[in-house]
């Protein structure tokens, strides 16, 4: 089990009230409209949710790390888009790279809910392969102008967009970040793409036809974006990994419930051997890789290196949670691919994750030159 501070043990209690009686009742609204209510999204604000790590001078909760883990994790217990709810991925970024103006314009509206902000890195030819981009931003006075297609953007109808952009092709990396509002001249969005699941989550293309930023808005050091870029996404990793545990819970906890009450042979189906032996393989899948994830996150509170924790926690708890939800569809049987049991999506959501963030083979990938270093 891990060990709580009392402030924490307090938001894991609010979230799995706003969890329980609040996103349970209108997960499958979501599951099939494929849409957040957005009273829901101000519900999360309230909370502090949309704020954990954004100091209290910018009006967040100045929390660390693994709280947000933790209120993100207890929301997927019940939904299928907790990290709209809960995950500022921005947020790390602008913190660590941002200017004082940039942090001041951004962070308390993200805080509040009143703006949310995504990424937008992939491309048709860089997914895994962040440095082979093909968007392009050319200095003009004192804005800079970008071009380029950004595909599999997660929260396409955000109000704003962390873009990477070449803005040298001869300098090493020759890569840069940018803050890219919705309202910038040249900006616009395609529709949404309809995917396996994740539904709520409206997943689509962003296109930048000349698009005008301001100076002011690009993040970090010009031609070193890159590194902006890989910062976010080991964090995003571990809301990933949050992600993932909460999915394999929440199937867990549904196919445990239906085990007690099924009768066959005359007596309950959680009194056989098999279902019992299930239900202890799953329950130590789980708590194994929270261990994992907790403690990648516990380096990262303590400002120590965590790029490879996170790894091994994305790529172990995405596969686990597969194998949990898979299970908990055996032990229900025929009920367990019924929308109406909520279990199959559990199983669809989960088989997303070993593909965002990062696919698994990308995770094993950088496991491995951890393992064995290039030598000059």
């Amino acid at each position: 089990m891990i060990m709580l501070t009392e402030e924490q043990e307090l938001m894991v209690n609010v979230a799995k009230e706003f969890a329980v009686n609040e996103l349970r009742p209108r997960s499958k609204e979501i599951n099939a409209t494929e849409k957040i209510p957005q009273d829901l999204i101000k519900r999360a604000a309230e909370l502090g949710f949309r704020g954990i790590l954004i100091p209290e001078e910018w009006g967040g909760l100045g929390e660390k790390i693994t709280t947000q883990l933790l209120i993100v994790e207890v929301l997927a217990q019940e939904c299928s888009v907790s990290g709209v709810f809960a995950n500022n991925m921005i947020a790390h970024p602008l913190l660590a790279c941002g200017t004082q103006m940039q942090k001041e314009k951004y962070l308390r509206k993200v805080a509040n809910g009143e703006y949310y902000m995504g990424f937008a890195f992939t491309e048709a030819c860089a997914g895994s392969d962040a440095s082979a981009i093909q968007t392009t931003a050319v200095k003009n006075g004192d804005e800079w102008i970008l071009n380029g297609t950004k595909i599999y953007i997660s929260g396409v109808y955000s109000d704003g967009f962390l873009v990477s952009a070449k803005t040298n092709e001869t300098a090493p990396g020759g890569i840069s970040a940018f803050l890219v509002e919705k309202n910038f001249p040249g900006f616009s969005v395609g529709a949404p793409y309809k995917k396996l699941g994740l539904h709520g989550s409206d997943t689509g293309e962003i296109y930048l036809k000349d698009c005008r930023v301001p100076a002011e808005n690009m993040i970090g050091v010009e031609n070193k974006g890159l590194h902006v870029v890989l910062s976010a996404l080991d964090v995003g990793r571990l809301n990933v990994a949050a992600i993932a545990c909460g999915f394999a819970k929440g199937a867990f906890d549904r196919a445990i419930a239906y085990a007690k009450e099924r009768v066959q042979f005359g007596k309950p189906i959680s009194q056989f051997q098999a279902i019992q032996h299930y239900a202890a393989d799953m329950l130590k899948d789980i708590e194994v890789h929270r261990a994992m994830l907790y403690h990648a996150a516990a380096l990262a509170d303590a400002k120590k290196p965590f790029a490879l924790e996170a790894s091994i926690a994305k790529l172990a708890c995405t596969e686990m949670a597969c194998r949990v939800t898979d299970r908990a569809i055996q032990i229900c049987g025929g009920v367990g691919l019924m929308e109406e049991c909520e279990i199959e999506r559990y199983f669809r959501d989960a088989r997303v994750l070993p593909i965002v963030e990062g696919t698994s083979e990308i995770q094993k990938m950088i496991i491995a030159r951890s393992i064995f270093p290039k030598t000059k």
